[in-house]
């Protein structure tokens, strides 16, 4: 069971994203080193209050942003950028660099 209590203290809880760190605004937006980046930051913050809504709270913060960042990357992104040959994007490495 989360050691963290579901209604305080998980909300300044960063440590387990990439991108979000609780900012108001996306940093990201014109960011020509990182083009992904803002995006994103856009998925994590969605991930995270989706987890304070109590969606995901059976499991730990950190595990449910492994199973959520899984799912990302191996089935939401790859038909973001359909070919006909396939997408050969190594996507864990665009999430981590925020370059595609």
């Amino acid at each position: 069971m989360n050691t963290l209590n579901q209604t305080s203290g998980i909300t300044e809880d960063y440590s387990n994203y990439k991108w979000y760190n609780g900012e108001s605004d996306n940093p990201y937006i014109g960011d020509t080193e990182r083009p992904m980046a803002a995006a994103f930051w856009y998925y994590e913050r969605d991930f995270h209050f989706s987890y304070l809504d109590g969606l995901n709270t059976e499991k730990s913060l950190k595990d449910s942003y492994n199973v959520w960042k899984d799912e990302l990357l191996k089935e939401y992104l790859p038909g973001k950028s359909p070919n006909p040959n396939g997408d050969n994007t190594n996507w864990e490495l665009v999430f981590n660099t925020g370059y595609k």
